[in-house]
């Protein structure tokens, strides 16, 4: 007969979470995971399998939170402006420098799985495509000229959003971020 649970699973992913999140996968020992969670191996073990397949689980966790931030009450360039301003917020009031996981993960890129690479892609590529629909639907709106490259806005876009949020953990002050944020949502407009 199996075992019952004795702990709360997703108190445990929150944890497991907020650490790999803080961290960084590579820095984040087993004793880390023990501490913070607070469960022994032998049940850490039973139910997530492994530190990688635990570490996917927080980045889904995370990435399913990450989307929520996604403006869908707006969309064209007051949703891409609405969205630079909250990230670039979110930096900024990140009194833990922790950045975010999705970033943090394709810079400790090496140090995971295929998987974990393809999971990880895979949210930039949603990031990317966020822009690229949103401008799209500014050209069919007429907020942005016709002939508008969105295939290039939507890359230098994704690059700006990925510098906010990299200055953000690397302990950029508000000044520097809001500049990077407020350039890009400029560049709409050129």
């Amino acid at each position: 007969m199996p075992r019952v649970r004795e702990f709360d699973t997703d108190e445990a992913l929150e944890a497991a979470m907020r650490l790999f999140w803080r961290k960084g996968y590579v820095a984040t020992s087993m004793a880390d995971i023990y501490e913070a969670t607070g469960l022994k191996a032998g049940s850490l073990y039973a139910a997530f399998k492994d530190k990688e397949t635990l570490f996917q689980k927080t980045f889904e966790r995370y990435a399913e939170r990450f989307r929520q931030t996604l403006p869908t009450a707006q969309t064209g360039v007051a949703a891409i402006k609405t969205w630079l301003a909250l990230q670039a917020r979110l930096a900024i009031e990140d009194q833990h420098r922790a950045g975010c996981l999705i970033i943090n993960t394709v810079t400790e890129r090496e140090a995971h799985s295929p998987a974990t690479q393809a999971l990880a892609q895979g949210r930039m590529r949603e990031i990317r495509d966020f822009f690229a629909r949103n401008l799209l639907l500014a050209v069919q709106a007429g907020e942005l000229a016709g002939d508008t490259d969105v295939d290039a806005r939507a890359d230098a876009l994704l690059g700006a959003v990925v510098s906010i949020m990299t200055l953000g953990r690397a302990g950029a002050d508000e000044r520097t971020i809001n500049h990077v944020a407020r350039a890009a949502a400029d560049a709409l407009h050129s």
